[in-house]
């Protein structure tokens, strides 16, 4: 053989070897069976039923004692303090973690001693106070939020150059993207935030494969619409509502229905200024999340005054009388109970009192709806439902 065609050969095969491989696509195949790949972490809570449990064992109880540094990989850096509230993303020995600016890392684990960072997508937020909860993936997309403007980005997988950028400013001075995005079948859910600074907040889902924004709910009604007779104050409350979004939601698959937590009514602490029970924020809703009509609420705190409810993390569970899958849903507020509810009415079924004992145990009370007499008026109040679409 020619020396020069085998140099040619050799240095091509070398190069191949050398090419980083191709992760595959998260299809929504993949999304629907995370459950299946314990070694992965796809999305924010893991797994549609926001469960957040892995089912690995290797570290448990026993040995947790004997953890130790392994490594670290410095990110950010570039203000003072600096906070890191994203659920890193893991696949297939790569992380994918989002800091305080909505700055994207990919960063390569596959030796189990170091991490290298394979690219970075810096999308030029400006360095103010913020918060960002971490990333999704679709396609061969890393999906993330970035502030002023509010936007959603896509990022390639492979190289980190940006696909596609949706800019979803409406206006409001102080809105802003803060939960991670959800992905769902063929869309992406975003839920808004900056609620506590006068912002109507709202439920948006955008094209996967090209960011268009397909539809937007926004959490408190505008005057016409259904719950706007909760409002019954002459001040416009509405158009500073609150109910942030940013925790992100949950997804039912059996019945296509996003379930998402939301926050106090604005302003915080002057009930007065907004007379009523300010449908919907403190609530759990049920969302379509192909057309954004809503199915059900449930009101947990109407007419409230101060930070009184944080938008849940709500997961899902399996009645063990019937066996459906997801035929009941479990709500864990900032306060020091669960509600468990029917998911296809949003009705109460039972709730949750934790305590603490005399010798320090924390022990849980459950009360089934029916014996809510004073819990349900100092703390819940289920609301009408809505039929489902």
């Amino acid at each position: 053989m020619n020396k020069n065609i085998r140099k040619f050969l050799l240095t091509s095969v070398a190069a191949m070897a050398a090419w980083p491989t191709l992760a595959a696509e998260v299809t929504p195949d993949r999304l629907v069976n995370a459950d299946k790949e314990p070694h992965n972490w796809l999305m924010n809570h893991r797994t549609y039923d926001a469960q957040r449990y892995s089912p690995l064992a290797r570290i448990n109880k026993d040995n947790v004692k004997d953890l130790k540094l392994a490594y670290a990989v410095a990110i950010g850096g570039t203000s003072a303090n600096e906070n890191l509230q994203a659920t890193p993303l893991a696949e297939d020995g790569y992380l994918y973690v989002v800091d305080q600016w909505g700055v994207v890392y990919k960063i390569d684990v596959r030796s189990g001693d170091m991490g290298r960072i394979a690219w970075r997508m810096d999308p030029g937020q400006e360095k103010l106070p913020l918060s960002n909860r971490g990333a999704a993936l679709w396609g061969n997309l890393v999906i993330s939020s970035a502030n002023y403007p509010p936007r959603i980005i896509a990022t390639n997988k492979d190289n980190g150059k940006i696909v596609w950028e949706a800019n979803l400013s409406d206006g409001q001075v102080d809105l802003q993207l803060t939960a991670a995005p959800l992905p769902v079948k063929d869309k992406i859910m975003v839920g808004a935030a900056g609620g506590d600074r006068g912002v109507r907040d709202f439920i948006a889902a955008l094209d996967a494969a090209t960011g268009k924004l397909l539809w937007r709910k926004y959490v408190v009604p505008a005057p016409g619409e259904p719950g706007s007779e909760t409002w019954k104050d002459q001040n416009h409350a509405w158009q500073t509502g609150g109910g942030a979004m940013w925790v992100t939601g949950s997804y039912d698959i059996a019945g296509n229905q996003l379930i998402w937590g939301t926050g106090n009514p604005v302003p915080m602490f002057d009930a007065t200024y907004r007379p009523g029970d300010n449908l919907y924020t403190n609530s759990v809703i049920s969302w379509d999340p192909d057309t954004g009509a809503m199915n059900w609420y449930f009101s947990t705190r109407p007419a409230t005054t101060g930070i009184t409810t944080r938008p849940a993390r709500i997961s899902w569970s399996t009645a063990r009388s019937t066996g459906r899958a997801a035929s009941s849903s479990l709500i864990l507020p900032a306060t020091v109970s669960s509600i468990r509810w029917s998911a296809t009415t949003g009705r109460p079924c039972w709730r949750s009192l934790i305590s603490t004992t005399s010798t320090g145990r924390r022990a849980s009370t459950l009360r089934p709806a029916s014996r809510w007499t004073t819990i349900r008026r100092r703390i819940s109040r289920p609301m009408p439902v809505l039929p489902r679409r």
